[in-house]
């Protein structure tokens, strides 16, 4: 995690396709028509996102025609854990550090979409008691995220731009669940998060702590991408584009209806509708069209990674997206 941080070379935060040289145009879907597995493996995050309504409404499990085993996972890391074992089949929201850790570790899985930019969504959250007003007021305070996660990523970005080291700052690794329970206990004074965890922190005593804007300004840019193991998606092709499909079909309804998507994902992630749609509205969720003419990745610098960019762009597949979109 260390390394993401401090090495510059840049795939970057709008590439997903034109800029890697993958053109969807020019990759098929083989006609080869195979039985389902019986099971598909997918990771996912607890989250206020309209991917959770594709999950819940079970439009994701329709799309696959075969039982979705669904495991809610803390950080991105175990995320690779799982695809580096073969226990996890797709990742749907994990970040783009963990993202670029998998690739340059040569975990054996595809980056095949784009969920969001995260932008304010993942923010620091102090406690106010603790009277945390300026970066200097972190000293001796101990700060909880769920390390190999973009959030870590952001929360050390912001100990380094700011001059502060691990020694002056207890940072601990904690799910976000865990963040949530420790807070209540007293046991933290701030968490780096994702929403819905951000938005409990801040109801039972907590106020944003606003980082994004300078850390993306130095070049702390994170996204939430679609991953698949390579082993499952190469055989798959068909289950593959569904499955897109099927979460693009989530995302028009959040465009169309957002009122209404808002109710569906807080009773999904466990907040008001009211807390839901705020929630939303911090992310820039891109459409799955828009992928496939925009250099996402690459133009918006999201991925700082140690191997060279050739390694991300073979990472890369976008035949799936393009089928979805057919």
């Amino acid at each position: 995690m260390t390394d993401l941080v401090s090495r510059k070379n840049v795939l970057g935060r709008r590439a997903l396709l034109h800029g890697t040289g993958l053109a969807a145009g020019a990759l098929a879907l083989p006609a080869i028509v195979r039985a389902a597995p019986a099971q598909i493996n997918i990771a996912y995050f607890l989250s206020t996102h309209p991917f959770m309504v594709a999950k819940g409404e079970g439009w994701i499990e329709q799309a696959a025609k075969t039982k979705i085993n669904w495991i809610e996972v803390g950080s991105g890391a175990e995320i690779n854990t799982g695809i580096a074992a073969g226990s996890i089949d797709m990742g749907f929201g994990i970040g783009s550090s963990p993202t670029a850790a998998g690739i340059a570790q040569g975990i054996p899985y595809e980056l095949v979409a784009m969920m969001d930019n995260v932008g304010p969504a993942e923010e620091m959250t102090v406690r106010t008691a603790a009277n945390i007003k300026t970066p200097a007021d972190f000293k001796g305070k101990k700060v909880a995220t769920p390390f190999g996660s973009t959030s870590h990523f952001r929360l050390l970005g912001f100990l380094k731009t700011n001059k502060l080291t691990q020694r002056d700052v207890t940072v601990l690794d904690m799910r976000p669940d865990a963040m949530v329970a420790a807070w209540t206990r007293g046991d933290i004074d701030a968490g780096y998060v994702w929403p819905p965890a951000k938005s409990k922190l801040i109801a039972a005593g907590g106020a944003k702590f606003k980082t994004y804007d300078k850390l993306e300004a130095a070049g702390y840019v994170i996204t939430d991408c679609i991953i698949a193991r390579t082993a499952f998606s190469a055989p798959n092709a068909d289950i593959m584009a569904g499955i897109l499909k099927a979460y693009g079909r989530a995302l028009d309804m959040y465009k169309a209806k957002p009122a209404d998507t808002a109710v569906m994902v807080g009773k999904l992630a466990g907040v008001s509708a009211e807390v839901a749609k705020e929630e939303m509205a911090e992310y820039d969720f891109i459409p799955l069209k828009a992928q496939l003419t925009a250099d996402f990745l690459v133009e918006q610098k999201s991925i700082k990674s140690a191997p060279p960019v050739a390694a991300f762009a073979k990472a890369i597949n976008t035949k799936y997206l393009a089928a979805a979109l057919a």
